[in-house]
């Protein structure tokens, strides 16, 4: 028998076929989680006997050493590391006097594969008085060249209770290795100044992180 409503046999069958399409599809996105991308910047500060200080001396030390190009902001051009030292000097300030850090990290996971890297380091001094401005210091591009290595993989610091292990600068600054310190700034093109919602996305993307590094997504 024919139904009134023109809904006949083999319309049902597409419907079911098309609805189970759509929930195996949709499932297979899911579990397969082919592709996820996230770039986030943070705000550490720079105090004395922590891994930040120990970085910027060893940038610094590194940079005169390398004698390579440099930035003092990341919208400012590339000059020498003397041009930028003198710039500093006329407002009563050194290479090593900056009082923050700002890091932007990339999480991407393709395929099964979870990589994190750390894009760039951007130094300032931050007066304290909170109407006056951020005074650049030193900024410094880690997507190309060879400063990611020399910086960050082949420097570090020793365990204050074991001398003979060495941890590289990309482990101590790592997003959950600064989690306890740092404040989450910015999330994709999203400027985030709000110290509460600050705290949420960190405390959001700290288990997106672990979930990702231990495949549950």
């Amino acid at each position: 028998m024919t139904s009134k409503s023109g809904f006949g046999k083999g319309a049902c069958v597409r419907l079911v076929a098309l609805s189970l399409a759509v929930l195996f599809g949709t499932v297979s996105k899911s579990l397969g989680q082919a592709e996820w991308k996230r770039t986030v910047q943070v705000i550490a500060p720079i105090k004395d006997g922590t891994v930040t200080q120990a970085l910027m001396d060893s940038t610094v030390a590194v940079l005169k050493s390398q004698n390579v190009p440099v930035q003092r902001s990341p919208e400012s051009d590339t000059t020498s590391l003397q041009t930028i030292q003198q710039k500093i000097s006329e407002d009563g300030l050194g290479l090593t006097s900056a009082t923050h850090i700002f890091i932007t990290y990339r999480f991407h996971l393709s395929s099964g594969d979870f990589q994190r890297e750390i894009l760039d380091l951007y130094f300032i001094y931050r007066p304290t008085a909170q109407q006056e401005e951020d005074i650049p210091i030193l900024y410094l591009d880690l997507s190309r060249g060879a400063l990611y290595e020399k910086l960050l993989v082949e420097r570090g610091t020793t365990l204050p209770s074991n001398e003979a292990t060495f941890l590289p600068f990309r482990q101590q600054i790592g997003f959950h290795a600064l989690r306890d310190v740092m404040t989450v700034v910015q999330v994709g093109d999203q400027i985030i100044r709000d110290p509460e919602r600050a705290a949420s996305k960190k405390k959001q993307l700290l288990k997106t992180l672990r979930d990702l590094a231990y495949g549950q997504l």
